[in-house]
């Protein structure tokens, strides 16, 4: 079994909805529990004088089998044809919510137990916010007991509308919902004849169709430096890749620095050098002119930055003893970056169960209380917004040397002077497709100022259209000043994962091409 390539999920729920016993029969079916292992939970079993519990097989900790709860977040393994699992069993009660952020912060993808008969419950909803905080989409709902309502059909729909109408206000779309018994083992490798009218995959087919996140290297490039080692006359910058890749000869700058350079070698140990590395990797390089920076820079290709910034919006969620306060200083880290940071505004406050406003603009945050709090850093950090790249937009919070919460970037103010606008010209990011014309600007950030050179708008006079690719709505107002500036006409709509506005013109060609560029 190879662990660099497995995919990390986390199973979450309302208290006694089944999620120990979903694993233990997840273990089961995929021939996971050594003989040895499967005898120990079949004495203790009869010795309680109980028929034999699947949950055993997961809850190893003596105290939970007396108390029949999960108290800690424990790992464990199993193996589809595909790829290896590292499956994370989280703690359903409120006490041990703590553990529950912890083993779902490192998850890929997260199945949901929803118990069919009881519905949504409290720690459903807490777990579920839990889950669109840290930004997990990748969501099966396993709808579990229906064995003891004979798998009524219109029970299982009931559950799913519920749990579909709460997940819709957390902007999170589960991929599947899924009939299941975790006592019976209906649909949790294949179906066992109890859902004869549920067509949908099963619990471990749904699993493989997601994809290992950590290993993605579709993002852009950014490696936290963690430390400078020198060895010889040579230093070296070591760290480990978060998202994306890189290669020698690439072009890449240090923030928030701003020191630029190329790579000029890439160290692995003990494999030794390499011409590339990607996501999740160990690495060290060495560059083409002696650098000088520290512990907590990122860094990214040159083309494609993330922000410096001196202040952070995010969606926090609290579990210190004290509440969070509006003007006190805590110490936030952020990749290998940390500094003082002064809690300016808590612009909102949630019942994390409800997630009803509670308070605007806030003086405190509880205890497992969440919100929308605006952060004011000491120093300048490189971050992304969390929907953009996880691994620099999620942070946590220290409060007296103690874990108090953590939270998600979603809106980034860039240092003054940090940033300058990027200059796109429209013929460079011109694209011809089957289906069109395209310029995708998903992968820019920050301001953008267009270069438009006249055979551009000689091919919208033309009739054609371009069909440009949005990251997010403050990309409108650029292109909107385009239009406008040039008297080009557009739509737009908002995709799955992008927003779509097509550029055309009502214009009659020139009659000659424009041979100056024109910036806007």
């Amino acid at each position: 079994m190879n662990l660099s390539d497995s995919l990390k999920i986390v199973i979450v729920g309302h208290v006694d909805h089944g999620k120990s016993t979903l694993i233990g029969r997840l273990l089961f079916d995929t021939g996971s529990i050594p003989e040895k292992r499967y005898q120990e939970v079949a004495d203790t079993c009869r010795r309680q004088g109980r028929p034999f519990e699947f949950a055993y097989l997961m809850d190893a900790l003596e105290e939970e089998r007396e108390q029949n709860v999960t108290i800690d977040t424990t790992q464990t393994f199993f193996q589809t044809s595909k790829r290896p699992y590292v499956i994370i069993d989280a703690p359903g009660h409120k006490e041990f919510l703590k553990n529950m952020i912890t083993g779902a912060a490192c998850a890929d993808a997260a199945i949901l137990l929803l118990d069919g008969i009881e519905g949504v419950r409290e720690q459903t909803r807490r777990h579920a916010y839990v889950l669109s905080l840290l930004g997990i989409r990748q969501v099966i709902v396993a709808v579990n007991k229906l064995d003891m309502v004979d798998f009524c059909r219109e029970v299982f729909q009931q559950a799913e509308n519920e749990i579909r109408a709460f997940l819709h206000t957390l902007d999170i779309v589960p991929t599947y919902v899924v009939p299941i018994s975790a006592r019976s083992g209906e649909n949790i490798a294949a179906a066992q004849g109890g859902t004869v009218w549920y067509n949908g995959p099963s619990i471990l087919s749904a699993l493989d169709t997601f994809e290992n996140l950590r290993a993605d290297t579709r993002l852009a490039f950014r490696l936290p430096i963690q430390d400078v080692y020198k060895v010889g006359t040579r230093r070296i910058y070591v760290g480990r890749v978060a998202t994306g890749s890189v290669e020698v000869g690439t072009q890449v700058t240090f923030l928030p620095s701003g020191r630029a350079t190329k790579v000029k070698s890439i160290e692995r140990w003990p494999q030794g050098g390499a011409q590339v590395a990607g996501a999740g990797e160990s690495i060290g390089l060495t560059f083409d002119e002696e650098i000088f920076v520290e512990r907590g820079e990122v860094l990214a290709p040159s083309n494609d930055l993330p922000i410096v910034t001196e202040e952070i919006k995010a969606g926090v969620f609290w579990l210190g003893k004290r509440p969070l306060q509006k003007g006190e200083t805590y110490t936030l880290k952020l990749a290998t970056a940390e500094g003082s940071a002064v809690c300016v505004d808590i612009e909102e406050r949630l019942d994390s169960s409800t997630l009803e406003v509670i308070e605007r603009h806030a003086a405190e945050l509880h205890g497992s209380e969440s919100g929308t709090v605006i952060f004011a850093l000491k120093k300048a950090i490189a971050a992304d917004l969390y929907l953009e790249n996880g691994p620099l937009g999620r942070f946590v919070i220290e409060d007296n040397f103690l874990i108090g919460g953590g939270g998600t970037v979603r809106d980034l103010t860039a240092a003054e002077g940090s940033q300058k606008a990027q200059v796109i010209r429209l013929d460079d990011h011109f694209a011809t497709e089957p289906d069109g014309n395209m310029i995708d600007l998903t992968r820019s950030r920050g301001s953008i100022e267009f270069v438009v050179t006249g055979r551009f708008g000689d091919r919208l006079a033309a009739g054609e259209r371009v069909l440009f690719k949005l990251r997010g709505p403050k990309q409108i107002e650029p292109v909107a000043l385009l239009a406008y500036e040039h008297n080009f006409c557009f739509t737009f709509s908002r995709e799955e994962d992008f927003i779509a506005l097509v550029l055309f013109s009502t214009a009659k060609p020139a009659t000659q091409t424009a041979a100056a560029d024109i910036a806007i």
